[in-house]
């Protein structure tokens, strides 16, 4: 049996592996539980054939290869009682070797919850502990702790071991109890600058800095988000309907990004994205400092 799965939502494609490993008895690596990877792709036409020391069926998972290997000959030559579970984080469905992959193995997609099915399994299992939360507040979390259900269900946690039953979350215990994700953290420091507060945008630069993130993926970050703000801009001054599916934005995201784009014109946002051309051209020479240039280009927001 071959599984084919992908996605953005981890914590549910692993649950999914999770499930097909309780099948089986005993389970242990290199025994008849085997992990390939790209660095050690050259081992999976022997670990197919290969006979484990049970006795007894194996599980081969091969992980993040974009699937270069063999795959004709993997589905000619594996055990039918063997389960191959390849695991992707993207795929290109126009290549052969999806086409051929898909043709001999169960498929499965694992996207992140909408912004709606968050909240309401944010709500529903902070019920299950008998602890209460209004639908605003579990909208605020999921703005600030991101779509990602695997840290989600960490802050749930935090939250459970920090309550007594009964309790009800506020939005104050959650900015004392949650972990703001990076994304979250940029999108202060931008919304600080539209609103024309350079001082306070600074301080979340340099608080981000202290806590080693490098300015480069801060940068890039916060370039992403500048220019999703323009193709916003663009697209609502042609009337398109949908942007949010069209530029494949999450809702809640988009929601943000929206409200910061009645801020610009087109003109303005154009310049921005063309001074972090400049920054980037800049700080690959050494002829501006990473950091400095940043806070420049927050200055003139």
């Amino acid at each position: 049996m071959i599984y084919l799965l992908y996605g953005e939502e981890k914590y549910d494609l692993y649950k999914f592996v999770d499930k097909i490993k309780s099948k089986f008895d005993k389970l242990e690596t290199g025994v008849n539980l085997f992990y390939i990877t790209k660095e050690n792709i050259n081992e999976l036409e022997y670990t197919a054939q290969s006979v484990t020391f049970f006795g007894s069926n194996k599980i081969i998972i091969i992980k993040d290869t974009n699937l270069k290997f063999d795959i004709k000959k993997l589905i000619l030559n594996c055990d039918e009682n063997d389960i191959y579970i390849v695991i992707e984080d993207n795929l290109d469905k126009r290549t052969s070797e999806y086409k051929e992959l898909s043709k001999n193995s169960e498929i499965k997609e694992f996207k992140h919850l909408n912004t709606k099915d968050m909240i309401s399994y944010m709500i529903s299992t902070l019920k299950m502990y008998k602890l209460g939360i209004s639908y605003d507040n579990a909208q605020y979390m999921v703005d600030i702790c991101g779509e990602d259900k695997s840290n989600n269900i960490n802050e749930l946690k935090k939250l459970v071991a920090f309550l007594n039953t009964g309790d009800t979350v506020s939005k104050d215990v959650i900015d004392k109890i949650c972990v703001k994700t990076l994304n979250s953290k940029i999108f202060d420091m931008l919304d600080a600058a539209v609103n024309k507060d350079k001082h306070k945008a600074i301080d979340m630069l340099d608080e981000l800095l202290m806590q080693k993130e490098p300015a480069i993926k801060i940068s890039v970050m916060l370039y992403k988000q500048i220019k999703q703000i323009y193709m916003i801009k663009y697209l609502k001054q042609k009337n398109t309907s949908d942007i949010n599916s069209i530029l494949e934005i999450h809702p809640f995201a988009f929601g943000k990004l929206n409200k910061v784009s009645d801020k610009y014109n087109i003109e303005y946002l154009r310049m921005l994205i063309d001074k972090f051309d400049n920054y980037d051209s800049k700080t690959k020479v050494g002829e501006i400092d990473f950091e400095i240039g940043l806070k420049q280009i927050i200055c003139m927001m």
